[in-house]
C-alpha cells in the first residue's frame, strides 16, 4: 500500500469514525450513543462495517439498525460533502455496500 493510500484509509476510517458518533448522536443523543458504542465495545476504533452493521442488527432489529445506519450515512455524506442522492439511501439500502461505495469513490 502507497503511503498516499495509506493516508487515504486512514482518512476514511476517521471520517466513518466521526460519522458513526454523528449519526448516533442525532438519533439516540449523546448519552444514548455512548452507551451503546460502550455495551458493543466500540468507544473509540470502529470494525470493518460488515461487522459494525451486524452488532447494530443485534441490538436494536433490522429496522432499527436500518434507521440508525441511515443516519450514520446521512451524517457522513454531510462531512465529505456529497450530495445525498449519490449515496442512495432511500428504498433498498444497504449499509455495507454504501460504505464500500464511499470508501472506494475517496480512493478513486
Amino acid at each position: 500500500m502507497t503511503s498516499s493510500a495509506s493516508s487515504s484509509a486512514q482518512d476514511f476510517a476517521a471520517t466513518f469514525n466521526d460519522a458513526i458518533h454523528g449519526g448516533l448522536d442525532k438519533v439516540l443523543g449523546k448519552s444514548g450513543a455512548e452507551a451503546v458504542l460502550s455495551h458493543m465495545n466500540m468507544t473509540h476504533n470502529f470494525p470493518d462495517p460488515v461487522e459494525f452493521h451486524m452488532k447494530l442488527l443485534a441490538l436494536f432489529g433490522a429496522e432499527g439498525a436500518r434507521s440508525l445506519e441511515r443516519a450514520i450515512v446521512k451524517d457522513l455524506a454531510q462531512r465529505l460533502r456529497w450530495a445525498l442522492d449519490v449515496l442512495n439511501i432511500e428504498g433498498a439500502f444497504d449499509f455495507n455496500v454504501t460504505i464500500r461505495a464511499v470508501e472506494k469513490g475517496l480512493k478513486a
